[in-house]
């Protein structure tokens, strides 16, 4: 599929420098080089450890072979417009995997994004794992816990733990199967600390979640997933960053929540809880589906605030919440949504425990649903087709302007509801659809 320009306008919403890398041939518990030729394609393999500082190059193609990991101390670079493709390789599903103390500088640009991406001709989600993230921030699993893949230690006690930089990223036909029950997302960020950037990221195609935290403090600006299989943005473990400009967009009925949040499963009390403070989402549905294709799912104690935001197109549910902690968070103010709109048939699902809070004041909170009460009211909230330009009206009475940098230094001000306004071009260039 040809890269495009993603959005005109919404408001809703051989020259590796090998001096600094170990070659090994034959052991694969360190990275192999191979700098191309007739057996590969012209690619440069990677696979194993890398246990000194590398950069990989624009004018160079890469290809993962197995897990490649990052070993603590080591610094990856990626230079824009480098190109990483990977597969399967003998029924192993390659993937990045930066441990803790490890890091990657991943920079691109909208004209030169770094792109992580299927090695076959005809592509299709699921045809390699992703890129994985582990770091030393607090998580609610314990001290420490251990990711169900590459067995990466994560989590720990420093909040500006810092893993590197991710800009102007995109992820392509992720989510390989892991085992028979789990499959990899396109970015899974295990316990990362926010000194870690994360900005201008697409995960496209994937077979499984697009971009998950796993506790952690870190923050996500400028997101977008398009076409995931299963959920497209996820937290769990204890989350407590913060994003602003995100984007999911589903294409078919395979997609399931935009966003799936929960605290812990094993403890739905367990601390610190999941508690992320979001502004200028947009999530848009398929309008077609099953029973699991909703807006937001809240579950398992997480607890959430949410500004500036729309969710649009779910045929299931826009808003629901699951299981007695996470009821006793809204009770108490502690899932609060503002000055955003919900444009859903059925706007909540607050059957699955006992609340306090009535869906049908929804909008004292400056907020607007197409049918916050169960009773249908005429839907004059329009979209158009996802064609590669995006031209979604947001304005509804009752809804307010809110300046989001009141929340604090990470967001930037944007009194508008959704990820973009008429005129932004931050989208642009660097993504597909």
């Amino acid at each position: 599929m040809k890269t495009r320009n993603l959005i005109k306008g919404i408001v809703l919403s051989a020259a590796v420098l090998f001096s600094a890398c170990t070659i090994q041939e034959d052991n694969i518990g360190d990275v192999i080089i191979n700098p191309g030729g007739a057996d590969n394609n012209g690619t440069i393999i990677l696979e194993g450890q890398i246990t000194e500082d590398l950069t990989l190059t624009s004018d160079e193609v890469y290809e993962l072979r197995g897990g490649v990991s990052v070993v603590d101390g080591v610094t990856l670079t990626i230079e824009g417009g480098t190109r990483i493709i990977a597969g399967n390789t003998g029924g192993v599903f390659a993937y990045l995997a930066i441990e803790q103390g490890a890091k990657i500088m991943a920079e691109g640009t909208a004209n030169s994004p770094i792109v992580f991406t299927s090695n076959k001709s005809t592509p299709n989600p699921g045809d390699w794992g992703g890129l994985l993230l582990a770091g030393k921030a607090p998580i609610n699993r314990g001290t420490t816990a251990t990711t169900e893949v590459a067995n990466l230690t994560y989590g720990g006690t420093d909040p500006t733990d810092n893993s590197g930089i991710l800009r102007y990223v995109r992820l392509e036909y992720t989510g390989g199967k892991i085992n028979a029950d789990a499959e990899y997302n396109g970015l899974s960020l295990y316990g990362v600390g926010n000194g870690t950037t994360l900005e201008y990221i697409q995960a496209f195609n994937g077979n499984d979640d697009g971009i998950e935290f796993f506790g952690g403090t870190v923050n996500l600006k400028y997101a977008i997933v398009t076409g995931a299989g299963d959920d497209s943005f996820d937290w769990t473990d204890g989350w407590t960053g913060n994003g602003q400009f995100w984007i999911a967009q589903q294409t078919t009925s395979a997609g399931d929540r935009g966003i799936e949040a929960d605290n812990l499963k094993s403890n739905n009390a367990a601390a610190p809880f999941s508690n992320p403070t979001l502004s200028n989402i947009t999530l848009i549905g398929a309008e077609d589906g099953d029973g699991k294709n909703k807006g937001i799912l809240l579950r398992r104690g997480t607890k959430l605030t949410m500004y500036n935001s729309i969710i649009k197109g779910f045929p299931s549910k826009g808003i629901e919440l699951n299981d007695d902690q996470t009821f006793t968070n809204l009770n108490n103010n502690e899932i609060v949504f503002r000055n955003s709109i919900i444009d859903n048939v059925n706007s909540f699902d607050l059957s699955g425990g006992t609340s306090t809070v009535n869906p049908a004041d929804f909008s004292e909170y400056h907020n607007y649903s197409l049918d916050p009460t169960g009773t249908a009211i005429p839907n004059d909230f329009k979209i158009n087709g996802f064609t590669g330009t995006y031209q979604y009206s947001a304005t509804k009475d009752g809804v307010d302007n809110f300046d989001p940098s009141t929340l604090g230094s990470f967001f930037d001000a944007a009194n508008y509801v959704g990820a973009l306004q008429e005129g932004d071009t931050w989208a642009e260039n660097w993504t597909r659809i």
